[in-house]
């Protein structure tokens, strides 16, 4: 079996339940027909995000994400560590003598350009939860010409080419926060105070408000319940399982749903949303009726009183 690590250069690249499908899906407009029924969209991956390969067949390979989620891939999309590595970077590590920082974005959808200005050619467009590497605060005040000062408001960051450079871009500074290393998602999360992290989740989930559904989909372009809960945490420094349901050996677990509290996960069969307290949730639901990031209620008589939700909510889980 393969053991390949690889990394996203892509925005956003879609994961596939099966090859075929997957072989479907490179084309656009391409109509998944003579597909498995039970083939489908699996999930998406965000730049910089990291997997490995486990398997290789028709042109396609099956990749785990570094979250434990897998699908398949087309094989050209896949981009090799060592590509990245070559020039520098470590996605798993923060290097303290590296003039370079690993950065999320936090904007749900944000611009590379080719200058620190917003007149400039536009490189490509990153979404929220995306990593991406960044000048420290101490190089920018460099005296030599590579790291001269930047206009206000901008930070220098950097594109891994696939051939073992780095192409240079301009972020605005307020787009990105720094982040830990991978491996240490948890532990950087919980260096937060719990009521401080429970509002950080809610405002995280409120910003994709309005976002329409979309099966498998993570960004402000779409995105499905448990994408929703997924991005909620991961962007605050959670690594939560993919899928609605609690799993053993990730940090979510089950707890009486009465003692749910704001940022805690709510299940149904087959959904999940983020609970807001006093009876209202906050999920990506494909309802006919908003098909999108909305609120509901689950206490009779109130706005947006769900009664399918609460009569089919099933478990409650927490992180703490």
């Amino acid at each position: 079996m393969l053991r390949k690590p690889g990394i996203c250069q892509k925005p956003v690249i879609t994961l596939y339940e099966t090859p075929a499908y997957a072989a479907c899906g490179t084309a656009v407009g391409a109509e998944p027909t003579g597909v498995p029924e039970n083939g489908g969209v699996a999930d998406e991956i965000l730049f910089g995000w990291q997997y490995e390969v486990l398997e290789e067949k028709d042109s396609f390979y099956k990749i785990r994400t570094h979250y434990g989620y897998e699908g398949w891939i087309a094989a050209e999309e896949y981009v090799p560590m060592e590509s990245v590595g070559g020039a520098g970077v470590c996605y798993d590590a923060q290097n303290s003598g590296c003039a370079m920082q690993l950065f999320q974005v936090c904007q749900n959808i944000a611009d590379v350009l080719e200058a620190e200005r917003v007149q400039a050619r536009r490189i490509t467009t990153l979404y929220a939860g995306s990593l991406i590497w960044a000048e420290k605060d101490s190089a920018l005040g460099d005296s030599s010409a590579a790291a001269r000062l930047l206009q206000p408001g901008w930070r220098r960051v950097f594109l891994p080419d696939g051939m073992g450079g780095l192409r240079k871009g301009y972020m605005r500074s307020r787009f990105l926060e720094p982040c830990q290393g991978q491996e240490r998602w948890r532990k950087w999360a919980l260096q937060r105070p719990e009521e401080a992290f429970r509002e950080s989740i809610v405002q995280t989930a409120y910003s994709y408000l309005g976002t329409q559904y979309r099966w498998g989909g993570k960004t402000a372009c779409g995105i499905d319940c448990s994408g929703l809960a997924f991005m909620s945490y991961f962007r605050n420094g959670i690594l939560i399982w993919r899928d609605a349901a609690i799993k053993e050996g990730y940090p979510v677990h089950e707890i009486p749903i009465e003692q749910a509290k704001p940022g805690d996960l709510l299940f149904f069969p087959g959904h999940v949303a983020i609970y807001l307290g006093n009876g209202k949730i906050i999920h990506a639901t494909g309802h006919p009726e908003s098909s999108c990031v909305t609120f509901n209620s689950l206490r009779e008589g109130e706005p947006g009183y769900r009664e399918d939700l609460k009569n089919s909510m099933c478990a409650a889980g927490s992180i703490f």
